[in-house]
């Protein structure tokens, strides 16, 4: 199957946003606010550049993680699939893991945040990371953190 042109990806993502504004059940909500975090997902991964060192993780209201872009491969060394149901704690290298609840109520409360956090790559060791997080984006109970390697 050819890959999608950005048009059409970012109509996709609108389409899905439209399904999600419906009413529903709890579980068709869910479901319509996956496919809109899919959707999102494929547009920006399209948009990167090839050789970008920098990826998208996803995670949910709980700091599960519900998607994350391929260039978690060459910063961590994990494929996207492999990191989809972990925490955020499950992740976050041993010197940040204990400031990592903290942190995620003040980010919630301000609904952005940049700065700085380590996360462990698949080896074990840790990884120094900047990032910019927004609170309820793509849609609400989701937030989108875009992570690169810190230059230091």
């Amino acid at each position: 199957m050819p890959a999608q042109s950005l048009p059409e990806l970012l109509a996709t993502w609108r389409r899905a946003e439209r399904h999600w504004e419906r009413f529903g059940s709890p579980a068709e909500v869910r479901a319509a606010a996956m496919a809109v975090v899919n959707a999102y997902v494929d547009y920006q991964e399209a948009s990167l550049p090839t050789n970008a060192n920098e990826f998208l993780l996803i995670a949910d209201d709980d700091q599960t993680l519900v998607a994350a872009t391929s260039g978690i491969t060459a910063v961590l060394d994990y494929r996207p699939d492999e990191v989809i149901g972990r925490t955020i704690a499950e992740l976050a290298a041993d010197e940040d893991l204990e400031s990592t609840p903290a942190q995620w109520q003040s980010f919630l409360a301000a609904g952005r945040q940049d700065g700085r956090f380590r996360l462990r790559a698949r080896d074990g060791h840790s990884v120094a990371l900047r990032y910019q997080a927004r609170a309820h984006h793509p849609v609400p109970g989701f937030h989108l953190s875009r992570l690169w390697p810190a230059d230091d």
